[in-house]
């Protein structure tokens, strides 16, 4: 497959800041072009399957915040072009159902993703591009009795990754708990109960440097409607 995309009027005259990261636009930017291929294979047997997908691709002209001046008090950026992104990885997705009011899906995925080719930006080629984990992982289980409650219980999880071009901001690896109760209380009514990062987990979404970290323990509760 391949695909184009134009820069947006932000990344071609609006700049912003974040703390003291200071980035700025760029009216000179390309088009960025994508190039790649994929293709999977499904295994099921009984109440099982397992399915397997591969992907790389090649990003030209990739639009980047690139750094140009870092001091302990600000940081310069500018939106460039930096010619070639290489991705690459695999995504593993299990699903079984262990009981008839019981099931349970786990999913992998790995992924490469470089700066593989950026003449007119040397300090950054080879990097990690920003905000890619190598590892990310994910798990449900959910149960389900009609006439009681459906019950779901979802694990999500992400290496550490970087948050800047340079690769010297790192995020810290994390995982995450969350639970939904919901229950019918006839043919179009639903109630639910949901639960956000049920341990409270503190993890890490940015670094400017200044840490800023992601939502707390959140609870949910409310009613859903079906048109029928």
């Amino acid at each position: 497959y391949q695909a184009a995309r134009t820069p947006t009027l932000n990344e071609l005259y609006r700049g912003f800041r974040v703390g003291n990261i200071l980035t700025n636009a760029n009216p000179q930017l390309e088009p960025e072009r994508l190039t790649g291929v994929e293709g999977g294979i499904l295994l099921g047997r009984g109440t099982a399957s397992v399915r397997m997908t591969a992907f790389y691709s090649r990003l030209s002209d990739a639009v980047t915040n690139v750094t140009i001046l870092a001091t302990p008090s600000q940081v310069l950026r500018q939106r460039q072009n930096t010619d070639t992104i290489r991705s690459a990885g695999i995504e593993t997705e299990i699903e079984a159902r262990l009981l008839p009011t019981l099931s349970v899906t786990g999913l992998v995925v790995l992924t490469s993703s470089r700066f593989l080719n950026t003449p007119a930006q040397p300090d950054i080629e080879g990097n990690r591009v920003p905000q890619v984990p190598r590892l990310q992982l994910g798990a449900s289980l959910t149960w389900t009795a009609p006439r009681l409650a459906t019950a779901v219980l979802n694990v999500r999880g992400w290496s550490s990754q970087f948050d800047d071009d340079q690769n010297m901001l790192e995020l810290g690896s994390y995982a995450t708990v969350d639970l939904l109760v919901s229950r019918s209380l006839s043919p179009t009514w639903h109630a639910f109960v949901a639960v956000e990062n049920l341990f409270d987990v503190e993890y890490d979404v940015g670094r400017t440097p200044v840490r800023t970290v992601g939502w707390p323990r959140s609870v949910r509760v409310g009613a859903r409607y079906t048109f029928r």
